[in-house]
């Protein structure tokens, strides 16, 4: 059992005898408690290694958008929490460091017709996948398979919107750096799109295999 599983049973098992609940309920709270110090070491790790490179803004908005879409798409998974902390984090600052480096110097048009690549791509494997449960925590409901796929369009939708609005105000106002947030939210949804297929699953698998030798 990991550190931040050994944190949240604790926590858990205060809430049962602070708040009297049963332990349906109690598991229930050592899950949500997971989730959130495993979201909050992320994102502080995140946060550590953007700052140190001079990415954190792309770094940060490029998790941000893989994690919205990843809470109702799913998505493949590392072996432990750890390990995608390691993985979330190495992804999210290389995706930083390419963006200031290399993908912030395309024009304006370039970049527009990536972003539609990318997006026509993710509503193609998002409706054809989505959701991606995992083989500890399967989904069997197929009434919630289908809202879960359904927020991800959604989800998409919103981003196609995002992403309009920022080609917009750049044109009008010539900012570069919304070139920078539209590049990042692109290489958000597409790295979570491609942790839909078999061939991203693999890949993941692949990293997470060399991590335990690490």
């Amino acid at each position: 059992m990991s550190l931040i599983e050994r944190i949240s049973v604790k926590i858990g098992k205060n809430a049962k005898v602070f708040l009297n609940v049963d332990e349906d309920k109690e598991q229930i709270i050592v899950y949500g408690a997971i989730n959130l110090l495993q979201t909050m070491l992320a994102i502080l790790w995140v946060i550590i290694a953007g700052l140190f490179l001079g990415v954190l803004y792309e770094a940060l908005l490029f998790s941000i958008t893989v994690s919205i879409l990843r809470k109702y798409s799913g998505g493949a998974h590392a072996s432990s929490p750890c390990h995608c902390i390691i993985i979330g984090t190495i992804l999210a600052v290389a995706s930083g460091i390419f963006i200031d480096k290399i993908f912030f110097k395309i024009n304006m048009l370039t970049a527009i017709l990536i972003s539609i690549a990318c997006i026509s791509f993710a509503f193609i494997i998002v409706a054809k996948n989505a959701p991606v449960d995992s083989v500890k925590k399967p989904i069997t409901n197929i009434q919630l398979k289908k809202q879960l796929k359904k927020k991800s369009i959604i989800v998409l939708f919103i981003f196609s919107l995002i992403i309009t609005i920022l080609c917009v105000l750049s044109t009008k106002y010539l900012k570069l750096y919304y070139i920078k947030f539209i590049e990042s939210i692109i290489l958000g949804v597409l790295w979570q799109t491609i942790t839909l297929t078999e061939s991203g699953t693999s890949f993941l698998n692949k990293v997470d295999f060399v991590l335990k030798y690490i």
